[in-house]
């Protein structure tokens, strides 16, 4: 439930790129922006109490283990707290530079916004049952917040690397949309476009993708819970965690040639399906993967 934000986020950031007709001042500015952070912590708190039992239990820490095979969702979690912060990040800046913010400042600003709310979580998990204080996460999203901010930081990169979201929603068994990591892929994209020596060339319609997924890492009918540990325990459950490595077509490139900047813009955050040709190796079997040779998502090979 926590990813629907990455919707809203997105979306407002996007709404936010308007320009705003009244003038504010630095002091207002700075009014809005403490504002904005005190109502937005005061929000998730209130909701944590109601719906992910915040102050249920004194706190406590919860060791998640990064990307081995026996955690609840072979790291992808991880990454999914690294982008969502990521997101979060772009929102907020784009929120307060919409409001008159310089570009400098709104993204310090959102980059700082973004991070708190997501740190306000992590130690609200840490007083709830159902989760804990997981210095993973916390550590993830502080590498989320902090790549946005490096990246806003200097064109050159930002022109040359994007952090994306592969998404192709699975309408059978797990209906919770925002933690369907069986049907998700997180991937840094290397843009043609982005290089003098390419950009003016049909290169700059390529990409080469780095990218990482797991799959059945969810079905809880395929394995029980060690009574010892707290740890799944998943025996024989076709599992995998891959890496891999993608030539690609660049859609944001095909969009901007077309005219459609701004829709070319959202896919410099989230990958098309099936635009590329993938090659991956799957830690669990160890095996390698070839392209489109195995289930989109679901919890079989």
């Amino acid at each position: 439930m926590k990813k629907l934000y990455i919707v809203l986020l997105l979306s407002f950031s996007l709404i936010a790129n308007d320009t705003n007709t009244t003038k504010l001042t630095d002091a207002e500015l700075s009014d809005r922006v403490l504002y904005t952070n005190l109502v937005g912590a005061g929000v998730v708190t209130l909701w944590g109490v109601a719906f992910w039992d915040y102050f249920s239990q004194k706190p406590k820490f919860d060791q998640e283990h990064w990307f081995q095979n026996d955690t609840a969702y072979g790291g992808a979690d991880k990454f999914g707290h690294l982008y969502s912060t990521y997101l979060w990040s772009l929102g907020f800046s784009s929120l307060y530079e919409s409001w008159g913010m310089n570009h400098d400042d709104a993204t310090f600003n959102g980059t700082f916004t973004a991070w708190t709310f997501q740190a306000i979580m992590e130690l609200g998990d840490s007083f709830s049952n159902s989760y804990g204080f997981s210095y993973e996460d916390f550590l993830m999203n502080t590498v989320g917040a902090g790549f946005y901010y490096v990246r806003e930081q200097y064109p050159s990169l930002k022109q040359r690397v994007d952090l994306r979201l592969e998404y192709v929603p699975n309408f059978q068994g797990n209906t919770d949309f925002f933690s369907q990591y069986n049907s998700m892929k997180y991937l840094i994209a290397l843009k043609g476009s982005g290089f003098e020596s390419t950009k003016s060339s049909w290169l700059k319609y390529a990409e080469f993708h780095l990218g990482y997924y797991t799959r059945g890492y969810q079905n809880s009918d395929m394995y029980e819970v060690d009574p010892i540990n707290g740890n799944p325990n998943k025996g024989d459950a076709k599992t995998e965690r891959v890496i891999y490595a993608a030539v690609a077509i660049s859609i944001s490139e095909l969009l901007n040639a077309a005219g459609w900047e701004r829709t070319g813009s959202i896919f410099n955050y989230v990958q098309l399906p099936y635009t590329y040709v993938p090659f991956g190796y799957d830690a669990d079997s160890d095996s390698y993967v070839a392209p489109y040779s195995r289930p989109y998502f679901g919890y079989t090979k």
